[in-house]
């Protein structure tokens, strides 16, 4: 009897737990970035609240980027996998090896074939013949001014927000070659100034200079009763700002400073929250940009584990 009422205790001690995994909803997301061109812009200031992608899943990176030094150090390559469920690790390695990133990422991005969330697997990137918002693109691409930026797709489990992880989005032409994280030319240098040959940065390993992409940002969706949505993401745009001369020294009486035009890569921000329904198509709207949404019911891992597992008995 004593037993009995023991094991009554743990089972309802364990429902909890047994209704928070029976609650795990898989949903598909599908986005879609573009740019107005030809509409004025200011530069913004870097102020927006944005989540953190060190702890961001990134379905991007293992497709393009290509580690250079990961054989000769005898680094085992984190696999696309691995990014998504151990990013941090993925993280640290990248940090002690050069990657090659491209000069330019397009705005399709998507699996090489049609793939479909596993039991256990956090977010999974879907291919371009899994979206089904192509007759919108078409219809945008059509007007005048439009740009595409990005457009992926991806199955994910919606959690609670403190445990939802931000995807991190980026794509475009990469601006580190020529400009820095803080808009100004690159590698600056006066012409008075003979350059020498620095013989200890020569014989040692230089940090590769981390891309500074077109459209970069996040977005994080998670389930609480409804679904909700918090992007921020970042244009970038080539254009011109007046900026002080160098002063002139060499005479006793500095005249007052002027300015003068130089290339300067701005920064426009769109960060918006909301609280969205699935199935249904949602705008985030922008002067310089605009971001097409739709998070889609679908059928559930586990369902379709199980359908597989009775078709092959």
């Amino acid at each position: 009897m004593f037993k009995k009422r023991i094991l009554l205790v743990i089972s309802l001690l364990s429902l909890p737990f047994i209704s928070q995994a029976n609650e795990e909803r898989w949903f598909e997301v599908e986005v879609y970035l573009f740019e107005r061109q030809g509409t004025p812009f200011e530069e913004v200031v870097d102020h927006v609240t944005r989540h953190q992608q060190r702890q961001a899943v990134d379905m991007i990176s293992p497709l393009f980027s290509t580690d250079i030094t990961g054989a000769s150090l005898g680094l085992e390559g984190c696999s696309a996998q691995a990014w998504l469920e151990t990013p941090e690790l993925c993280n640290q390695q990248l940090s002690s090896v050069q990657v090659s990133h491209p000069s330019h990422i397009p705005f399709a991005i998507g699996a090489t074939e049609e793939t479909y969330a596993q039991p256990g697997e956090s977010t999974v990137l879907l291919s371009q013949s899994q979206a089904k918002l192509g007759d919108i693109i078409a219809k945008l691409s059509r007007e005048r001014g439009h740009k595409s930026l990005l457009h992926m797709t991806w199955q994910q489990s919606m959690l609670p927000r403190h445990r939802a992880k931000p995807v991190h989005l980026f794509a475009g032409d990469d601006f580190s070659s020529r400009y820095t994280q803080a808009g100004y030319i690159a590698n600056q240098v006066n012409d008075t100034v003979i350059p020498q040959f620095d013989f200890s940065s020569a014989l040692s390993t230089k940090a590769a200079v981390p891309p500074i992409w077109q459209v970069d940002g996040a977005i994080k969706i998670y389930l609480d009763h409804y679904l909700y949505v918090e992007s921020a993401i970042k244009l970038r745009e080539e254009g011109s700002k007046q900026v002080p001369m160098q002063e002139d020294y060499s005479t006793a009486v500095i005249e007052q400073a002027q300015t003068t035009p130089m290339p300067f890569l701005y920064s426009i921000w769109m960060s918006q929250n909301k609280r969205v329904k699935s199935d249904e198509i949602h705008y985030f709207d922008h002067p310089n940009m605009g971001m097409i949404l739709q998070i889609r019911k679908m059928k559930q891992p586990s369902e379709m584990a199980a359908a597989e597992s009775m078709v092959s008995q």
